[in-house]
């Protein structure tokens, strides 16, 4: 599967959609190495809000379901509201090698230090979903009883931690790697490995609370007590970049001009009776009226157009 070109697809929907996209990046199993042929693609997109979401401070995060994956989209503030925390899952789309967007907010974003414990949420929300009867996950709990594709990812996010780079939001194993292969078997639940995890009570399946409880007896060595994330703050670095992205987007339609003008009973200009014929009805009275108009710019030959 080509997944650029799945990417750009995407892309190309959100678009469709009416959607800026600044940025996309993948976010899944491809980046570990741990895909299967039943792996969908999942995607993270950046947009431009438009200048009047902003005025309104409408947010814009929303969720597509689509034939190859999920896209998750964020407007450039609302992404900067997450990634800042340091999750793990928003930062990697901006550390994937499968991408298609502005470089510049991939770098912002992309050296975010890692949150320790959005980790450990992440393995917490696992362990709760572990035996819940997903209808997408009907044939896994039929026939275990539970979704063995939560138990990987938690040893999986366990892995990273224990590396403790906060450089770095997820692994990708190396085709040869034993570590790998484990994790596949477990995802796959080969041999009903993970019975055989539990029967050497290496890991209690039994219960959410088990399973929580070995999350926390394996992360207390690594994430200290007193651990405290310090937000990345880079607002200013945000709003510079909005700013100046907004500004190529008004240049890239006609330019619009606004005036207001009040006549005081004194009569119309000739120039707005001629163009607007509705104002002829107001002539000698005392009224309010804005005027839109566009300029339609000519850079190459310097000429100025004025369309009616």
């Amino acid at each position: 599967m080509n997944i650029y070109k799945k990417i750009a697809e995407q892309k190309k929907y959100l678009e469709d959609l009416g959607y800026n996209v600044l940025y996309i990046g993948l976010y899944g199993s491809q980046n570990y190495n741990l895909d299967d042929e039943n792996s969908d693609i999942d995607l993270r997109a950046v947009i431009l809000p438009t200048l009047e979401q902003i005025i309104k401070r409408d947010i814009v995060s929303k969720k597509y379901e689509t034939n190859i994956g999920d896209i998750d989209v964020k407007d450039v503030f609302t992404y900067y509201d997450v990634v800042k925390k340091g999750n793990f899952s928003f930062i990697e789309p901006m550390q994937t090698q499968w991408f298609i967007g502005d470089k510049y907010l991939r770098e912002l974003f992309g050296k975010t230090p890692l949150n320790y414990m959005s980790c450990k949420g992440d393995m917490y929300s696992k362990a709760k979903v572990f035996r819940h009867p997903y209808p997408s996950k009907e044939k896994e709990i039929s026939k275990w009883g539970y979704d063995p594709k939560q138990l990987h990812h938690i040893f999986r996010l366990l892995d990273l931690l224990e590396l403790k780079d906060e450089s770095i939001s997820y692994l990708k194993y190396d085709k040869n790697n034993k570590q790998r292969q484990w994790l596949y078997d477990i995802k796959k639940n080969k041999n009903d490995i993970i019975e055989t995890l539990h029967s050497a009570k290496y890991i209690d399946i039994s219960t959410v609370d088990t399973i929580k409880s070995w999350i926390d007896e394996n992360t207390k060595q690594i994430i200290p007590t007193n651990y405290k994330y310090k937000p990345v703050e880079i607002k200013d670095d945000i709003v510079k970049y909005i700013i100046n992205k907004l500004k190529v987007d008004i240049f890239k339609t006609p330019i619009t001009s606004a005036r207001e003008y009040r006549t005081f009973s004194q009569g119309i200009p000739k120039n707005d009776l001629s163009k607007f014929a509705e104002l002829k009805k107001y002539k000698n009275k005392d009224i309010s009226y804005i005027v839109y108009e566009t300029l339609e710019i000519l850079w190459k030959r310097g000429v100025v157009h004025e369309p009616i």
